[in-house]
């Protein structure tokens, strides 16, 4: 198998285990109220010493911070010890701080440039630092005096690995088997550095031999099989599959690798019985699941053509894994993704009981009934999901939102005020709730302090194109009407958003109120043309223009669309536009 940097300080232990009993009924230990290790000053000379067999003692027993301590107090006594630097690093390592490791042996190594083990330790941690050069220079002085030690021409091909120069790591494997024959660890490098070159006439020899001493072990037909895919040898692959399933029918990897074969080959009733295969097996863990069903309903079109397949699947997982999470995140999101939003929030609601606090849990919920308009369903959950997270704000968005469609705008106001003062809110939260705040505030006839509101998220946010252009709209409502701020607004409006045809509409009923009715006409034609054909009041805007300069006919026609639609508030103000001669 590929071989791993080797924790020299669990060998370690061992060897200094029986020194340490050899030399306990020496060595008087005492430990203080603290639990600190002190010594008997009287039994023991050398102070260096009883450290060292002190720290480890505290090593051996696991207690790494307390090992590291004393070995750096050794060093105090004695800055030239090259093996406590030493001994320190392999503990170090034990503990994942490599950088302070690679630091003491580099001192252990200075101290004893020709002690090998210190070049090996130095050479481990150089590579893992990706530091190559000084790494291969390391590993290939200690072959100086250790041309046997197999591991250390494993590290020379790593260091060629790492940098993706395979066939000078190949050829160190070469070398071995010259030198060593072959064994499991060089076939299983071989094979894998031979695969990166789609060197197969290597690769699979090289594998076959470890599929040959291991036939109950699926991992090597395993591999076997992806580089017979690999080679579009899909016969071979799924024959291989099958001997590792034979081997081990919980193989996840074999039982995916059989189903992905199909899938390649475009066979997709054998591929979904393959999957059920797969997903009906209770030894593989329902994350490993969610996260391969994950990556294939990221294709929706692959979704929806397959929809009963995959649906087969849910059912089963379902039945496997009645509590796993993840996977009913997944199947909601699925259920979304195919248009079936009334089982997607059954599940919601599921994920919300099974965990209370999951804030994705009740975002799911909350999110899914305020795109299906139940808002006064919304309002219930909204105030359930508060009570359990009160300091999450999202859920007091979602509460106001349920309120205003029920013209329940002060509340609306209320909360989301209160939201600003006892959820912790980011930049994003407060920006839309200060933007959202000045629109209530105008339509319930307070302008002054919609237009605080717009200030304060102008101030925090320059260039948010939404509350440039609400804003600008509502300075043309009101009685003053402020143009030229107004004019300023809304141009930035469209330059951060050229596209957006309610800015536009706004941005051209400026000009039309500033009289300037031909530029007026040409923009509101870009706001039709950017879906603003949709929206009664873009209509209604542009056959005002029209009308002003002399288009009645044109006007009358766009008077009626706007008539049509679902949106239009002020049809009696419209009827009469069209009464008039």
């Amino acid at each position: 198998m590929r071989k791993k940097v080797i924790n020299i300080l669990i060998v370690l232990v061992y060897i200094c285990r029986g020194i340490y009993l050899d030399a306990q009924n020496s060595i008087e230990f005492v430990q203080d109220d603290g639990g600190r290790f002190l010594m008997s000053v009287d039994s023991v000379q050398d102070k260096k010493q009883k450290l060292v067999m002190i720290a480890k003692k505290l090593s051996f027993e696991g207690n790494i911070d307390k090992a590291a301590d004393l070995y750096r107090e050794a060093i105090k006594t004695d800055p030239k010890c090259d093996a406590c630097y030493y001994d320190l690093a392999n503990i170090l390592i034990f503990a994942g701080r490599e950088d302070e490791a690679k630091k003491n042996v580099e001192i252990a190594y200075a101290l004893d440039p020709e002690n090998t083990w210190f070049a090996m330790l130095y050479g481990h941690l150089c590579l893992h630092f990706k530091e190559f050069d000084k790494a291969q220079t390391l590993f290939r002085k200690a072959l100086r005096s250790h041309a046997n030690r197999q591991e250390i021409w494993f590290n020379l091909a790593s260091i060629y690995e790492e940098q993706g120069l395979f066939p000078e790591a190949l050829g160190i494997l070469d070398t071995m088997i010259i030198r060593f024959g072959t064994n499991d660890d060089i076939s299983y490098r071989l094979f894998n550095i031979s695969m990166d070159l789609k060197n197969y006439d290597k690769a699979i020899p090289a594998v076959q031999k470890l599929v040959n001493n291991y036939p109950n072990d699926p991992r090597f037909a395993t591999l076997l099989a992806d580089a017979y895919l690999e080679m579009g040898e899909d016969s071979l692959a799924i024959s291989a599959y099958n001997s590792a399933i034979d081997a081990n029918d919980s193989f996840a990897p074999a039982l995916l690798g059989k189903a992905e074969s199909f899938r390649k080959k475009g066979q997709f009733p054998e591929y979904f019985k393959s999957l059920q295969q797969y997903v009906a097996n209770r030894a593989i863990k329902p994350e490993a699941k969610a996260e391969y069903l994950s990556l294939i309903l990221r294709i929706p079109s692959f979704a929806e053509y397959f929809k009963g397949n995959i649906d087969t699947l849910f059912a089963i997982l379902s039945a496997i894994h009645p509590a796993a999470m993840d996977l009913k995140f997944l199947q909601a999101r699925y259920f979304v993704s195919t248009q079936r939003l009334e089982p997607a929030l059954s599940i919601f609601g599921q994920l919300t009981d099974m965990n209370s606090n999951s804030k994705e849990a009740w975002t799911g919920l909350l999110s899914l009934e305020y795109g299906m308009k139940m808002f006064g369903q919304l309002e219930l959950s909204s105030q359930k999901a508060i009570a359990l997270n009160p300091g999450y704000a999202d859920f007091y968005m979602y509460l106001a939102l349920s309120l205003l469609p029920q013209k329940k705008v002060k509340p609306a106001i209320e909360i989301l005020e209160k939201s600003m003062l006892k959820a912790n809110c980011d930049s994003v939260y407060v920006n839309n709730a200060l933007s959202l705040l000045g629109d209530m505030y105008f339509s319930i006839s307070k302008p002054k302090k919609a237009f605080a509101y717009y200030d304060k998220a102008l101030k925090n946010n320059p260039e948010n194109a939404t509350v440039l252009n609400n804003y600008a709209y509502y300075l043309c409502l009101t009685k003053s009407k402020n143009l030229d701020q107004a004019y300023k607004m809304s141009k930035k409006a469209i330059e951060l958003e050229s596209s957006n045809s309610s800015f536009l509409d706004t941005y051209a009923y400026i000009l039309y109120l500033q009289g300037k009715y031909a530029e007026a006409k040409t923009i509101f034609r870009r706001a039709i043309a950017f879906g603003g054909d949709e929206s009664a009041v873009v209509l209604d805007h542009y056959a005002d223009t029209l009308n002003k300069l002399g288009d009645r006919t044109t006007a009358e026609m766009y008077w009626s669309q706007a008539l049509d639609k679902p949106d239009c508030l002020n049809s009696a103000e419209i009827k009469k536009k069209l009464k008039t001669n």
